[in-house]
């Protein structure tokens, strides 16, 4: 068996038994970012015919297939890695190509580390067959590339028939996804630029979706952070939200950057040329969370800030048995530097920017009264009155609602006079007011 850390590349160096064996036990020490091929000209997956199989059972195990057979080894928590996932053709190969590929629960976006980008000093780069940073989703020849499993006995296969020939691809054109808006964020410091992606599809959630992109931690130490996350704190280098939504977006946005591992401060920029397809009643929005300044992407190109990155890091070793792809989640909306605020003309209009209990009308009352109220997005919500004792006396509602003002009346009949309390209750926030009813 031979290794080469320069090469990142692991590879038997004899057809034996005895040899896959040994291979098999130092790629389980060694190999967590590395190619695995076996001598055979294939150099990764399982030649069939005129396709190539890549096959993993999901968090366990990855198979290595050489001439004499195959053998399985540890996975980095259910992550296919073109590293036994890598382009197996002398030529170019489009991830897009999907009449050539077979991809059988596995998420839809790739990641490739590549070590020219990033001013050289290294930078994953996306794609997810609609937006991100790898050109399109072409994947150079014997490229390794990362592919997210989402359930258990994943399969990739792709056909001989998506290399290029020429320069040309012999293929339809994929214009899936083409025309959903989109948006590009760029974040320039020291030398170095960052892109991040946001894309609204009608197959997105508001949670992790397969057309999601994580953002992977850079093996440089040299590098910018530009990312959006989710509620749970998972980083995203691409972000896919539903293209139709009630309420608006406030996507919390990091930055950070770093020399050498060393926190960098001072002056950065943010750049949005890309934005593509935005409808025209869309407003959006980049909210500085430090300064509170406002500043709409339509009208803006870009926004020059100082920012002091605090948080160290270490270098990320793919040797270490602890290696990890992705942050465990340490991004929160507090600690966000910027909001990325995304609404319409008509949600400005008829929605709230925060939860709201008004105070009731008439009051005093006598015997009905008219509570007014809002929500900033969809919620389950109720509404309770209470005695001066804190005791129950009336359910006003209690179901889900959907962003939005709304007037609820009560009607108290049934009440002797006093002074009562009524409660809103929604998933993030509780508001009370008294009101008080004479007869």
């Amino acid at each position: 068996v031979s290794m080469s850390r320069k090469s990142k590349e692991v590879a038997p160096t004899k057809n034996s038994s005895a040899a896959l064996a040994s291979f098999t036990n130092k790629v389980r020490r060694y190999a967590r970012n590395y190619m695995v091929y076996g001598p055979d000209d294939t150099k990764a997956g399982k030649r069939k015919g005129n396709s190539i199989n890549f096959d993993s059972a999901l968090g366990e195990k990855i198979t290595i297939f050489t001439s004499e057979g195959s053998e399985t080894t540890d996975t980095v928590g259910g992550w296919l890695r073109k590293s036994n996932t890598k382009n197996p053709f002398a030529a170019t190969i489009d991830w897009d190509d999907n009449t050539n590929w077979t991809k059988t629960n596995v998420e839809n976006t790739i990641y490739v580390w590549d070590p020219s980008a990033n001013g050289g000093n290294g930078e994953y780069l996306t794609w997810n067959g609609t937006t991100g940073t790898l050109g399109g989703g072409l994947i150079s020849p014997f490229q390794g590339f990362w592919v997210k499993a989402n359930a258990v006995a994943p399969v990739l296969k792709v056909n001989k028939e998506v290399k290029t020939t020429g320069g040309s691809f012999l293929r339809k054109e994929n214009t899936e996804g083409q025309n959903d808006p989109q948006l590009e964020l760029s974040l320039k410091a020291d030398g170095l630029n960052k892109k991040t992606n946001i894309m609204f599809s009608n197959s997105a959630r508001k949670s992790k979706d397969n057309s999601d992109g994580y953002r992977l931690l850079p093996f440089s130490l040299t590098h910018l952070e530009l990312h959006t996350f989710l509620e749970d704190g998972t980083e995203l280098a691409i972000n896919n939200l539903p293209l139709d939504f009630n309420s608006r977006y406030k996507i919390p946005l990091h930055v950070a950057a770093y020399r050498d591992g060393i926190p960098v401060s001072g002056e950065m920029e943010l750049v949005w040329s890309g934005l593509r397809n935005i409808p025209d009643d869309w407003i959006i929005t980049l909210i500085d969370n430090d300064t509170q300044e406002e500043i709409n992407l339509k009208e803006q190109s870009s926004y020059t800030f100082n920012h002091s990155t605090k948080a160290k890091i270490s270098k990320t070793d793919p040797f270490s048995p602890s290696f990890k792809l992705k942050s465990k989640g340490r991004s929160t909306s507090e600690s966000a530097r910027f909001t990325l605020k995304i609404s319409t003309e008509q949600i400005e209009l008829e929605v709230p920017e925060e939860v709201f209990l008004a105070q009731n009308y008439p009051n005093p009352f006598n015997p009905r009264t008219t509570i007014p109220f809002g929500i900033d997005e969809d919620a389950d919500v109720s509404i309770i009155v209470y005695d001066i004792l804190g005791r129950k006396v009336h359910t006003l509602v209690n179901k889900r609602l959907t962003a939005g003002t709304y007037d609820v009346t009560f009607n108290a009949n049934h009440l002797a006079s006093g002074v009562y309390f009524y409660r809103l209750i929604t998933d993030s926030k509780v508001l009370v007011e008294k009101f008080t009813l004479i007869k």
